[in-house]
């Protein structure tokens, strides 16, 4: 039996990372808490998704309506799967790296709890705010967003670093050794390389459907994303994108997805409250010849986001040197255009699509 033990111990240390196009080896857990910065005054409720312990392994999942009592009226229709256990303990084999997830402009703290779910499986504490002022309840309620986003992801840094240290309901999560991530959505996608520009912390970010500065000092290596029919941002704020792409000294890599919309990078489409119809969800207008056409399925742009979350966090915040094949990899060719540049001193390796629409 001690001689099967050490075999399969064996087994394990020689298999390799987990496959990031799939869902990682922890059951997740999620929790609440609502962060306050004092010295702006400002309350952030915030999502925290994390590997649970194994005993809560096929546990019920809390329900969206949990997220938030005022959404919950407008979110009984809802079709969109979960996973996480609500309050469950964390995995012994914590601290783990940090993301941070920013929403985009009047959106909220879960719209992407398909992503943040996915790099809990594979051993990432995810914390998502709500950026006061500027969520789907108070759209309005922040004057000076682009300044206060970036220093909310920055804020929650230091308070989950400091709680790791201390005794409390976070003590031992965080793994502060290592350096710390950031994605986002729209504004979000803004916030995460506003934050990857003034926060040295971050050693990587993904962002989805906006640009963002560049600082001289920008060292993260970065995804971005954008939908070949965004019609929130439009052609030219795409061109801007890829624009963004060029001026990254480090790096970088570009995913195009074909024939999706702004919406298609977060939950809307299946929360059935309408969100999104027209630019990601249901049937569009196509840019080239004013043609009616069906959006690529939010599913299949999900799993997109989530092998390269899973690939990029776990590269460059963990140091798994097999997800630079990922990265490398064009993972869904038939609706993806990828063009990456691992290293700066390395050519550009185009991968376009299979299809030309």
């Amino acid at each position: 039996m001690a001689v099967l033990a050490l075999a399969a111990c064996g087994d394990r240390q020689t298999a390799g990372p987990p496959d990031p196009r799939a869902v990682g080896p922890y059951p997740v857990g999620v929790t609440t808490v609502t962060f306050v910065d004092s010295t702006r005054n400002r309350p952030l409720r915030t999502e925290i998704w994390y590997p649970a312990a194994e005993s809560a392994r096929g546990l019920p999942p809390s329900p969206i309506t949990d997220f938030d009592a005022e959404l919950a009226p407008l979110q009984q229709e809802s079709r969109v799967p979960l996973t996480a256990v609500r309050d469950a303990p964390i995995s012994p084999d914590a601290p783990f790296p940090l993301v941070a997830f920013s929403h985009g402009n009047g959106g909220v703290r879960f719209q992407n709890v398909f992503q943040t779910e996915r790099l809990a499986s594979h051993g990432f504490v995810v914390a998502a705010p709500d950026h006061t002022g500027n969520t789907f309840l108070d759209p309005t309620g922040d004057p000076d967003s682009g300044h206060s986003r970036p220093r909310d992801i920055s804020f929650l840094y230091d308070e989950l670093s400091a709680a790791t240290a201390q005794p409390g309901v976070f003590e031992g999560w965080i793994d502060t050794a290592k350096p710390f991530g950031v994605t986002g959505h729209s504004y979000g996608a803004y916030t995460s390389l506003a934050v990857a520009s003034a926060d040295a912390r971050v050693a990587a970010a993904l962002a989805m459907s906006a640009r963002g500065p560049v600082s001289p000092g920008y060292h993260a290596a970065t995804f971005l994303m954008l939908a070949t029919e965004d019609k929130t941002i439009g052609q030219d704020l795409n061109e801007a994108i890829r624009a963004v792409y060029r001026s990254l000294p480090g790096p970088r890599w570009l995913g195009e997805v074909v024939d999706a919309g702004h919406f298609s990078f977060s939950i809307a489409c299946l929360t059935g409250t309408g969100l999104g119809e027209g630019d990601g969800c249901g049937e569009g207008v196509r840019y080239s010849d004013g043609s009616r056409f069906a959006f690529t399925p939010p599913e299949a742009v999900w799993e997109i986001v989530d092998a390269y979350s899973v690939a990029l966090f776990g590269r460059y915040l963990k140091g798994i040197g097999e997800y630079d094949a990922t990265l490398a990899e064009n993972v869904a060719p038939d609706i993806l255009r990828l063009t990456a540049d691992p290293r700066p001193e390395l050519t550009l390796l185009a991968s376009p699509a299979a299809i030309a629409r």
